[in-house]
């Protein structure tokens, strides 16, 4: 696909789910009245392998970054940098990692955009024994989600996940989504088994759920969304053919909050889990794993502070 095209694409799209804005029934939500947002973030991702007999996990890094946005714009720009891995690269090796992921947050819709290519896993064998390393195993995920919020004007996923804004009282919403994902997978190992193996995959599918803010006091808040499908798809080759698969597919997050009048701290994980199946059927589940720790700060003047 023409990256040109896609970019374009998603600009026009959140572009609209900005303007087609619904407005906020203001006994359930609260704006910030302040016009700028600064934040600073820290955070880990991680895409990791399931089948039947191993668990491969990357050596992912600790993240830093900082965060601006303009309010009622959709002027706004995120920038990290990993620089830890967490645990060590003797025993663990070194992940080379790209990750780039958006999650972008609206009255009535969120968008969520994978760009993940990890090379390098290890399976841990426990306290005695030292992990067995996967140095040329590589993964990589692409794609993007579309949920759409039934309950956008008293259920806000601003003020769970981007502390945009306050959620004044518990509310909830239905959620209906779906979106489309590419993976490949190159050097992978299978007990009992000689050689390595790749796999080439596309999906498209949809799927449900419900998400829910509980406040529990005026300052903190606790939020989950839990979100179940199915993917229809296959490698390349065989969807030329005709063939398709059915995957099951699970999306999950939770966040809590504390947050004043100008600033707040978050902390959140999102979860994502597809399966994808290799030419010998055997299952193979996908996971990608984001937590981060936020702050936020609300200001009226980027470079005066307001006179009591």
């Amino acid at each position: 696909m023409d990256m040109k095209k896609l970019l374009i694409g998603l600009i026009l799209l959140l572009s609209v789910s900005y303007i087609r804005a619904q407005k906020i029934d203001t006994t359930y939500i609260k704006p910030y009245p302040q016009k700028y947002r600064i934040s600073g973030y820290l955070s880990t991702s991680s895409l990791e392998v399931d089948d039947t007999d191993r668990h491969y996990t990357p050596n992912y890094p600790l993240n830093t970054g900082i965060g601006f946005a303009i309010k009622n714009t959709i002027v706004g720009v995120q920038l990290g940098y990993g620089f830890i891995p967490l645990t060590a690269k003797k025993k663990y090796g070194k992940t080379k990692t790209r990750d780039f992921q958006i999650h972008h947050y609206g009255r009535k819709m969120i968008f969520d955009i994978f760009f993940q290519d990890y090379r390098g896993f290890y399976v841990d064998k426990g306290k005695d024994e030292d992990p067995e390393m996967f140095r040329s195993m590589s993964v990589k995920q692409i794609g993007m989600e579309g949920t759409y919020l039934f309950n956008g004007k008293q259920f806000s996923s601003k003020a769970a996940f981007d502390l945009d804004e306050i959620q004044l009282h518990s509310k909830g919403s239905w959620l209906v989504g779906g979106g489309g994902y590419y993976y490949q997978l190159k050097g992978m190992e299978r007990s009992g088994t000689d050689g390595t193996y790749g796999l080439e995959n596309f999906q498209l599918g949809i799927n449900g759920g419900y998400a829910y803010s509980w406040v529990v006091s005026k300052r903190w808040m606790m939020t989950g969304t839990i979100q179940a499908g199915a993917n229809f798809g296959n490698a390349p080759k065989l969807l030329k053919k005709g063939k398709v698969e059915v995957y099951p597919t699970a999306f999950a997050r939770i966040a809590g909050n504390y947050h004043k009048n100008n600033w707040g701290i978050s902390l959140a994980v999102i979860v994502n889990n597809k399966m994808v199946y290799p030419v010998k059927r055997e299952e193979l589940s996908l996971t990608a794993i984001t937590m981060q720790l936020s702050y936020v700060k609300h200001l009226d003047d980027l470079f005066k502070s307001k006179k009591k």
